[in-house]
Parts: C-alpha cells; sequence; structure tokens
C-alpha cells in the first residue's frame, strides 16, 4: 500500500523541499460588505437626510468598485473548481449587496 509523504520530504510540496503554503479561502473575498453594509444601513435608516445620502454614496461607490474586483477573482476561482459553495456564496452577496445599494441609490 502507498503512504502519505510526511511533512518536510521532497514530495510532499515543491521540489526544493518545501511545503506548500495553503490557499486562502474564498470567504476573504467578501470585505467589500464591509463598505457595503454601512452604506445600506446609512440608506435604510437616515437617508432621508442629503449627508446621508452623499456619504453612503461614497462608502457604497468603494463597496461597489471592490465587489467588482472581487467577483472576478471568485468567478476565476469557481472556474478552475476551487470551493465551488463558497465562491457561489461569495457571487451572490456581493453582486446582491451591489444591486441593492444601486437600486437604493438610484430609485430613492
Amino acid at each position: 500500500m502507498g503512504t502519505m509523504p510526511e511533512a518536510g520530504t521532497p514530495d510532499a510540496g515543491t521540489k526544493d523541499g518545501r511545503t506548500k503554503p495553503a490557499e486562502p479561502s474564498l470567504s476573504s473575498n467578501t470585505w467589500p460588505v464591509v463598505f457595503l453594509g454601512p452604506a445600506l444601513m446609512l440608506l435604510r435608516f437616515i437617508g432621508e437626510h442629503a449627508w446621508a445620502y452623499w456619504t453612503a454614496a461614497v462608502i457604497g461607490s468603494l463597496g461597489v468598485l471592490g465587489a467588482a474586483v472581487e467577483v472576478v477573482a471568485t468567478v476565476k476561482a469557481l472556474a478552475r473548481g476551487r470551493q465551488p459553495l463558497v465562491a457561489i456564496w461569495v457571487i451572490a452577496l456581493l453582486a446582491g449587496a451591489s444591486a441593492l445599494l444601486v437600486h437604493r441609490l438610484v430609485g430613492g
């Protein structure tokens, strides 16, 4: 029977004997929610004030821009077959939050 190579042996990782670092989880691609969440809350609770609307627009634009970058990275990871359920969740979360923010900003 074959056995698994032990960590530190040349067969366990790269050719020079070092082990390969683990790839980070795709759930770390959700960082734009840090901007999208507060922007949506501003619009939801005090969006009738001009300062809240414009603050949400500025903060939200950073979130939408970050979401666009992370959705592209997540789609590439999904195409490679990495963590398909997590990738679908990240894409749905970021696309949904971005669409909701744009809808609230444009539609009022």
